[in-house]
């Protein structure tokens, strides 16, 4: 039976990360599925619209700083949530992890607490405590200075959720290892895609020529923000001994940076000589993304800390040749060798070596890509994913 949802999430619309594409698409299938949607959000502008009969969103003005707008939108939320208690009619409350400290949601609103979770504060400290202090922006430094503060939120609502769900077997592990969360309360469910929205291009240097690109270049685009843990100076010097042999190769980078995060990777670039070879796009327009992907050629994601990211399910349903990392649920999805490339984290020239392999192979390229399409299509259709996700709240009302 059909039940109403209300997502608390500091990004819906416009898509601009993957905590407000999950929401995103995975409310869309829902109201396929006959269910009513109430979304609780952060914005630039405090507004209630009703989008149609089954969806709500109410958008409340909170400022633009990552980890700050959590705890503003928490603190605006549960004070909207108190509000609109009686007259909502709430069955699950679904809450966004890490980015929703507990006390967004107010005692006993709804009859069932979910939580899905993203990444945890624990692992993303850990992750980046190796890297160079000047290497990470003021939001990451924040997060390993007051990682035992931002966890205290996290682990309440962990603690209250009824049953959460992970986004990868690797986002369970860190729950029951770094948290101590009992397993029968995990469910792990991983990201969907719009496999209609991303899929292979028709024409792939008229998509370049589209974007503005030189049809003639070689494309190797990474999307995602630019944060430490994205792996963007692996990546950097992975690319001398690709231009060395592919002069012409363009590294498109795409995705949010503050202007000192540009600057570094510029720097750094400038040093190794690739600075030319290298586009900073800035944000991509979600209208625009698909695109993107299909002017790339290649796809390469040097992260060194992920759960199970949109960028990588996007360009696999894309079709694309992947290399990409052995780190958190990518390996979930990816199998080496057959429909993307893994390598160990940290390592350019095993990285440099893939991409290399893959242009001078565009045939095994292409198979790979085909093979990276089927995975998506079969595994990972947010119509497939939805399922799972109506279980799970079957589950915390019965």
């Amino acid at each position: 039976m059909p039940h109403k949802v209300c997502f608390i999430s500091p990004e819906y619309w416009p898509l601009s990360g993957g905590t407000g594409a999950y929401v995103y698409y995975l409310s869309n299938e829902l109201m396929k599925n006959g269910y009513r949607i109430q979304i609780v959000t952060g914005s630039n502008q405090t507004q209630d619209v009703k989008v149609n009969p089954q969806l709500d969103v109410s958008f409340l003005k909170i400022p633009k700083i990552p980890i700050v707008k959590s705890f503003m939108l928490a603190a605006s939320s549960s004070r909207k949530l108190q509000s609109i208690h009686a007259a909502a009619q709430v069955d699950v409350t679904h809450a966004q992890l890490p980015l929703t400290p507990n006390f967004a949601v107010p005692p006993n609103f709804g009859k069932a607490l979910v939580c899905t979770v993203h990444s945890t504060w624990k692992g993303e400290a850990e992750a980046i405590r190796g890297e160079p202090y000047s290497r990470l922006n003021a939001n990451e430094q924040f997060l390993v200075s007051f990682n035992g503060f931002l966890r205290f939120f996290e682990e309440g609502m962990l603690k209250r959720a009824r049953k959460i769900i992970a986004v990868s077997r690797f986002t369970k592990w860190e729950l029951t290892n770094y948290y101590k969360i009992p397993e029968r309360k995990i469910r792990v469910i991983h990201n969907g895609v719009d496999v209609n929205k991303f899929k292979p291009a028709a024409d792939k240097r008229r998509a370049k020529q589209e974007l503005g690109f030189n049809p003639d270049d070689l494309a190797i685009v990474s999307v995602g923000r630019l944060y430490a843990r994205k792996g963007l100076f692996t990546l950097i010097e992975s690319m001398p001994a690709v231009i060395k042999r592919y002069p012409t190769a363009k590294f498109i980078i795409s995705g949010k940076g503050q202007s000192d995060e540009i600057h570094k990777l510029t720097a750094y670039a400038q040093h190794l000589g690739v600075k030319n070879n290298i586009v900073f796009t800035g944000y991509y327009p979600d209208k625009k993304l698909p695109k993107l992907y299909q002017a790339a050629d290649v796809f390469a994601f040097s992260t060194f800390y992920e759960h199970h990211p949109f960028a990588v399910l996007e360009a696999l349903s894309t079709g694309l040749p992947i290399v990409t990392t052995t780190v958190g649920g990518i390996p979930e999805t990816i199998t080496s060798g057959k429909n993307g490339f893994l390598v160990g984290t940290f390592k350019p020239k095993a990285f440099s070596e893939k991409i290399l392999y893959l242009l001078d192979h565009p045939a095994f390229a292409m198979e790979m890509g085909a093979k990276a399409r089927k995975t998506i299509v079969e595994q990972y259709d947010w119509r497939i994913v939805v399922k799972e996700a109506m279980k799970v709240y079957d589950e915390a009302l019965s």
